[in-house]
């Protein structure tokens, strides 16, 4: 439970830091409203429900918190490759790998482990980036409806 004695929401993590970089700015929640674009209301719902990643970019951007890590704090991004969350089961800690390792000289073994964690970060870069071209193209086509929409009325 948050501390208004309602359930914390998916989002709760990015509210909180919303709220942090606007309180360090001095901006009253209207202010950050008017900068971001965002309705107050709709900031507000942040704490029990996920937000559109639009709403999340406008308020990062705003408030100059990396795209990647708000999305993550707004529970719009999985688990990452090789991270806390999910790992693909080539890169995942293999208790069969870990045992091959251990037979080899620590310095051969500390090469591959190098080469291991590289290509994790390599996967890690790739997701993010096909996750910020899905909100991209997800933005796109949502102001295509609208346009669609404003010319058939």
């Amino acid at each position: 439970m948050g501390d208004d004695g309602r359930r914390a929401g998916p989002a709760r993590p990015f509210y909180e830091r919303v709220n942090q970089e606007r309180i360090k700015r001095g901006w009253t929640q209207l202010k950050l409203a008017e900068q971001s674009g965002v309705d107050r209301a709709t900031i507000h719902r942040m704490r029990a429900a996920k937000p559109q990643p639009d709403t999340v970019f406008a308020l990062a951007a705003t408030l100059g918190v990396d795209r990647d890590e708000a999305l993550r704090l707004a529970g719009l991004v999985p688990g990452r490759v090789g991270g806390q969350g999910e790992s693909l089961p080539a890169l995942a800690e293999d208790p069969e790998i870990e045992e091959l390792l251990a037979k080899l000289p620590a310095r051969r073994r500390a090469i591959l482990e190098q080469f291991r964690d590289s290509e994790r970060d390599r996967v890690r870069r790739l997701q993010e980036q096909a996750e910020a071209e899905a909100a991209e193209a997800g933005r796109r086509f949502k102001e295509l409806v609208r346009i669609e929409v404003e010319e058939s009325e």
